[in-house]
């Protein structure tokens, strides 16, 4: 497996993501709604059409995506930076995993027919660099799973009403947040531009919701720390912020909440990330 040189940049940026991931490994799931199976049957169509079979699955996580494949006879491998991560991805039947760098892929060239990155675009510090690179060890397509951003009465809204008010208390504490936070306006922003300046050859939604929430669930999920950006406060401090936030939320107020998945497909000859 290739590695980086000890102490260069890139090793320090590789070693912030896993340690940030291996944080929240452990309710990563129960805080992340899944695909449902009719929208993994879409995917796995798609896929089947185009010829693909053997698959790289690039920061692979848990293997939410990677393990319904596999389950619907993909040949799967799943890469991440995460060892816990990898762990649970191993634990759910994921057959071969791989500790590695989407950016530095320890694979020869067109190893695979396609790779898939599901919901991480929206995450890369230089998304065309990452796909330049993953590029080379497929021989037919990059497939993405993303989302599209909500209208801004959609799902997000409540989101950033929990972390506005987490904020504030934390301000009003006197307790600074130190963790990295970019706001999913932000980074969705950036997925959507990237999608812009480098359109897939084809993208297609497999899945649309509508349904409805309140605030106390996306209250939840910050209250079991699966969000990196404050994952480093001590204990006490950060069950005092979440006391005082609940002050400023009415939690029983209803959130509207939509989504909408897709696929992307960039297909190799097609597809130039420069």
């Amino acid at each position: 497996m290739e590695t980086a040189t000890t102490g260069s940049p890139h090793q320090s940026i590789t070693s912030a993501v896993a340690s940030r991931f291996d944080r929240v490994a452990g309710v990563y799931d129960e805080t992340r709604q899944p695909l449902s199976n009719e929208a993994i049957d879409r995917a796995s169509a798609v896929l089947r059409e185009d010829g693909i079979a053997q698959v790289l699955e690039a920061g692979v996580g848990t293997g939410r995506i990677a393990g319904p494949l596999q389950s619907r006879g993909f040949d799967v491998v799943g890469l991440d930076v995460s060892s816990k991560m990898l762990h649970l991805a191993k634990a759910k039947g994921v057959s071969a995993v791989v500790l590695a760098d989407a950016n530095r892929p320890p694979f020869r060239a067109g190893v695979f027919d396609a790779v898939v990155l599901a919901h991480v675009l929206h995450l890369l510090d230089h998304p065309e660099s990452t796909f330049s690179t993953l590029a080379r060890v497929v021989k037919k397509e990059l497939v993405v799973f993303l989302r599209k951003p909500d209208p801004p009465e959609g799902s997000r809204r409540g989101r950033s009403e929990v972390y506005q008010a987490f904020m504030r208390a934390a301000t009003e504490l006197g307790i600074a947040i130190v963790g990295p936070y970019q706001s999913w306006r932000e980074r969705y922003a950036r997925q959507e531009e990237f999608l812009a300046r480098f359109p897939p050859t084809e993208r297609l939604t497999i899945q649309e919701l509508s349904s409805s929430t309140t605030l106390r669930y996306y209250l939840a999920g910050m209250e079991k720390r699966a969000f990196s950006f404050a994952s480093e406060l001590p204990e006490e401090d950060f069950h005092r912020i979440i006391e005082r936030a609940k002050e400023y939320l009415d939690l029983d107020s209803p959130i509207p909440y939509h989504r909408v998945d897709q696929l992307a497909i960039w297909r190799i000859g097609q597809a130039h990330f420069d």
